[in-house]
């Protein structure tokens, strides 16, 4: 029988203190954290929580290059970026961070905003993708030493206490200066003020790096997680991150079907599917939003799981949500009938 996990990034938060999460209707989830044994695992972001999974420590990996990969298919050379649009809402001491779905960003404008900061930097060679009105990446000819933060681990904080560092930042600070100016004055920015929509006002650099930059032995490394067997593993994700790793590790590679049913699950091995739905409604704070995508979640998934694993069809089923927290389950657990369930 096949062994399932699951990675579920923002499924448990964590949240900040004051937030008051709504209990989504998820009584097969629920049943699941209440009758599986919880691993302790370290506390990473959501980067480093997948690089776990495909068994590589550290969250210091190429992301930009894995991701561009991830989003084309294609292995792409020499240095890439990411230079995500965000908002900052500037504060009389700080600029707190917004981004991803939540700036309703459209692919025109993105293209737009993306086309003019390429030509102001011309003469540097640099070329801009816009894989989706969130996610952009830079390739440039030369390689740039530079520290950076994941734009997950930056939103709703203070943009100041994520400069980058490394050689290379005191020249990207000021490039980064210029590009805050040149959208300022940008027609998409004024057309967006109009509509009331939050403006574009600084690109977030992180995830520097090059393919050639990652170990010889990437596709080596031994995993810690107890889904990668000798055998290796199946994936089945949309995230372009996920679809990066498992292209460089040369694992076999799917898109992950609307619902468990549909899964086409091998007799034997292990199945890693990253179900990377609630992230964005958990980064952004969007409660309501994260309760429904909780709830559909249950429907398409939890609850078929917790079926097949009652009657046998997998050999064990592991949740990850890039927290200090993993559950595993085996068909044995269902009996554990004492276990009260629990807020989610």
């Amino acid at each position: 029988m096949a062994a399932l996990t699951l990675f579920v990034p923002g499924l448990l938060g964590p949240w900040s203190a004051e937030a008051n999460p709504p209990q989504p209707h998820a009584p097969a989830l629920r049943r699941m954290l209440a009758r599986g044994d919880r691993l302790p695992v370290e506390l990473l972001g959501f980067e480093g929580a997948l690089a776990r999974l495909f068994g590589h420590q550290g969250e210091d990996l190429p992301w930009a290059a894995l991701g561009l990969w991830g989003e084309t298919g294609q292995r792409p050379e020499g240095f890439v970026l990411r230079l995500d649009p965000v908002h900052l809402k500037l504060g009389m001491t700080d600029a707190i961070v917004f981004g991803g779905p939540s700036l309703r960003l459209s692919m025109d404008e993105a293209q737009a905003l993306a086309a003019s900061v390429e030509a102001h930097f011309s003469e540097l060679g640099w070329r801009l993708t816009v894989a989706a009105p969130e996610r952009w990446y830079l390739q440039a000819p030369q390689a740039f030493d530079l520290v950076t933060t994941p734009l997950t681990r930056a939103l709703r904080r203070d943009a100041g206490l994520f400069k980058p560092g490394g050689a290379d930042a005191p020249r990207w600070l000021a490039w980064l200066t210029e590009i805050q100016m040149l959208l300022h004055a940008h027609p998409v920015n004024e057309a967006r003020e109009a509509r009331g929509l939050p403006i574009i006002n600084h690109l977030w650099p992180w995830g520097a790096g090059s393919i050639q930059g990652l170990p010889a032995d990437f596709t080596l490394t031994p995993s810690p997680s107890p889904i990668k067997g000798e055998g290796g593993m199946v994936v089945f994700a949309n995230h372009p991150l996920a679809r990066g790793l498992a292209l460089a590790s040369g694992l076999p590679l799917h898109e992950v079907p609307e619902t468990f049913a549909e899964l086409p699950l091998p007799p034997s091995g292990d199945v890693l599917v990253v179900l990377d739905e609630a992230l964005w409604p958990w980064l952004s704070g969007d409660m309501e939003d994260w309760q429904a995508t909780v709830e559909g979640l249950e429907a398409r998934w939890f609850a078929p799981v917790w079926r097949k694993l009652v009657w046998r069809g997998v050999e064990s089923s592991v949740l990850e949500f890039a927290t200090h927290q993993r559950w595993i389950l085996k068909p044995i657990h269902r009996w554990r009938v004492w276990r009260r369930t629990g807020r989610v």
